[in-house]
């Protein structure tokens, strides 16, 4: 009965030893702002206003003054020359970002690369944006963001931290990386071409009111707040940071004097690429500053890192919560790509925007895994696309997955979907 008793005892320590330290790894997030309290946007953050409720957005706003920080007479009546205006769209992809980079990098080796007015990003995408938005000097920091392998992005954490913590895997190598990459010198030299009219814009998914978030990332960069270069970096990682898998990141918001915090994540959640609110503020903007039609034209090139989804292909799924909770967010992401890309499609088509998309053959390399930072495989896959761009890339005038019967096509002539 003795032996029974200890054996009991002991077995009750052990249960209460392993409650406290699973209670120790048990996430718990900073003051959340009051549940009826609406859409509250952190510095550097822009409200898009959807229901066109105020004469101009923040949005808007920041196209226009990037027209009027332009060279005077950019748009002289007189002349007979048309302004060209390129926008680039950055997709998500993890690890496949190395396409995106390869084929901006081979691009600048054909000579024929837009210096682009407007860049946007998610994800990897966002990782790739500030360089790609410097121009062709930065493409070597562009290629080095994808020489890193998984352990230089990610630490996987053990099972109980990552049941009851705020995710699976340790992000904290991945802020060490953007720290590295992105600088004082880099922040400044975003914020010189933020004053020469260019735009940077990057999107992160407010977990609270489910809604997508633009970060005005020249805006930030160009300000006279000493904490701009970790605000800058933070929007990077929370755009990268794909729920379940990396933690949170936080941002600070005042409501009513006092301090909360907003959770935010990978912005690919919401949209994989994104132009909407650009695209419609965009034609606002030259209208109200009487910018004649025929005077500018404009075309987007958007980048998706990823395969073109033109096939099905079978990848196993292994019968664990953290297996399929991963493939199940890999779905909702290849969802939002594809209705992304139809809803830029569709807003190009109506306001006669030259549209060209890139994207990864699906047979290129079946059993590539976005989530695994392969050096030796990211190489490969950034020598195709480098040698793709450097020869004249072949871009697709429409979404590759589109049904093409079920679409009105035709530059400014898009009028709906077909009957």
């Amino acid at each position: 009965m003795k032996r029974i008793l200890v054996a009991l005892t002991l077995v009750a320590v052990l249960i209460g030893a392993a409650l406290i330290y699973a209670d120790s790894k048990r996430a718990t997030r900073p003051p959340a702002p009051p549940e009826n309290v609406g859409s509250v946007y952190p510095w550097g953050a822009m409200r898009l206003d959807r229901d066109q409720e105020e004469e101009d957005s923040l949005l808007e706003l920041s196209v226009m003054a990037s027209f009027d920080s332009e060279p005077a007479g950019a748009f002289d009546p007189d002349r007979d020359d048309v302004r060209e205006y390129a926008m680039l769209v950055l997709s998500g992809g993890g690890s496949a970002g190395a396409f995106g980079a390869g084929l901006l990098s081979g691009w600048s080796k054909a000579g024929t690369r837009p210096d682009f007015k407007v860049v946007t990003g998610v994800s990897t995408g966002s990782l790739q944006a500030t360089f790609a938005f410097l121009g062709s000097d930065y493409d070597d920091e562009l290629t080095r963001v994808y020489e890193y392998g998984t352990d230089e992005i990610y630490r996987r954490r053990g099972i109980v931290a990552a049941t009851l913590g705020d995710s699976a895997w340790d992000s904290a190598p991945l802020k060490e990386l953007i720290d590295r990459h992105v600088d004082d010198a880099v922040l400044a030299a975003v914020a010189v071409k933020h004053r020469a009219g260019h735009r940077l814009y990057v999107g992160t998914s407010d977990m609270d009111t489910k809604e997508f978030v633009i970060w005005d990332m020249g805006r930030i960069a160009s300000s006279d707040r000493p904490d701009k270069l970790e605000r800058y970096r933070n929007v990077l990682l929370a755009s990268s940071s794909i729920p379940v898998l990396f933690p949170p990141v936080y941002f600070e918001v005042g409501i009513n004097g006092e301090r909360y915090y907003a959770m935010h994540v990978d912005g690919g959640a919401r949209a994989q690429v994104f132009l909407r609110g650009f695209m419609l503020d965009l034609e606002d903007a030259l209208e109200d500053m009487s910018i004649p039609e025929d005077k500018y034209e404009l075309s987007l090139y958007i980048i998706r890192n990823g395969t073109a989804g033109n096939e099905p292909h079978r990848d196993n799924v292994s019968a664990s919560s953290l297996a399929i909770a991963t493939e199940m967010m890999g779905s909702v992401f290849d969802l939002s790509s594809s209705s992304s890309l139809y809803r830029v499609y569709v807003l190009a088509s109506r306001y006669g925007v030259d549209f060209n998309l890139a994207a990864i053959p699906d047979d290129f390399d079946p059993d590539f895994d976005s989530m695994i930072f392969d050096v030796d495989r990211m190489k490969r896959l950034y020598d195709f696309a480098f040698r793709q761009a450097e020869s004249g890339y072949a871009w697709s005038k429409t979404p590759v997955d589109i049904d093409k019967d079920e679409l009105f096509e035709g530059p400014g002539t898009f009028t709906g979907f077909a009957p």
